[in-house]
């Protein structure tokens, strides 16, 4: 089942990819987002393979990004003052 997964998934990328990638980056931005702001978490630890999306999301104001002994995590931006 695993083998018609990935080759889907190679089929979406190779079809959709100028297309579905940057989609696929901002909605991964706007969840890890929500998981900040849900549950009382503080941090979201970053898996390796998301590095570069959680770059680009702390870049346009979608979460802070910070640095633990070298291994990445997202917080919630601070709300500016009213």
């Amino acid at each position: 089942m695993a083998t018609i997964a990935a080759l889907l998934v190679q089929v979406r990328d190779l079809l959709f990819g100028p297309v579905w990638h940057p989609l696929a980056r901002d909605a991964w931005c706007r969840r890890q987002r929500r998981r900040l702001r849900g549950d009382g978490k503080q941090v979201v630890w970053v898996p390796r393979e998301s590095v570069a999306w959680a770059v680009w999301g702390a870049d346009h104001g979608f979460f802070a990004l910070g640095r633990m002994d070298g291994i990445p995590y997202l917080s919630a931006l601070a709300l500016p003052a009213a």
